[in-house]
C-alpha cells in the first residue's frame, strides 16, 4: 500500500475524532498539540489503525507516534514488515 493511501484512511480515522478542519491534516501537524486530540482520542485511533490495517501496534510504539507523518511511516513500515512480528517504534532518533 501506497503512503497516500495510508494517509487518506488516516485522515478520515482522525476527522472522526478531532474538530479540526479537514485541510489542517497535514503531514507535519502534531495530533494531540495541533489537532486537539487528548490520550483517549489517541488509543481509539490506534485501535481504529489496527483493525482498518491488520497491523499491531504496541503501546510503546503508539507513544512515539507524535505527527501525521510519523503515524504513515509507521504504518507503512509495518505493512511491510511479517505482521506476526511485535516491532517496537523504529522511528526518527529512536
Amino acid at each position: 500500500m501506497e503512503r497516500r493511501e495510508i494517509e487518506e484512511k488516516l485522515i478520515d480515522i482522525l476527522a472522526r475524532h478531532s474538530a479540526a478542519e479537514r485541510k489542517a491534516f497535514t503531514p507535519d501537524k502534531n495530533l494531540k498539540l495541533d489537532l486537539g486530540l487528548d490520550s483517549l482520542d489517541v488509543a481509539e485511533i490506534v485501535y481504529e489503525l489496527e483493525e482498518a490495517f491488520g497491523i499491531k501496534i504496541p503501546d510503546d510504539s503508539a507513544e512515539h507516534l507524535l505527527s501525521i507523518s510519523d503515524t504513515v511511516d509507521f504504518v507503512h513500515r509495518r505493512l511491510q514488515e511479517d505482521p506476526h512480528e511485535d516491532h517496537a517504534f523504529e522511528g526518527h532518533g529512536a
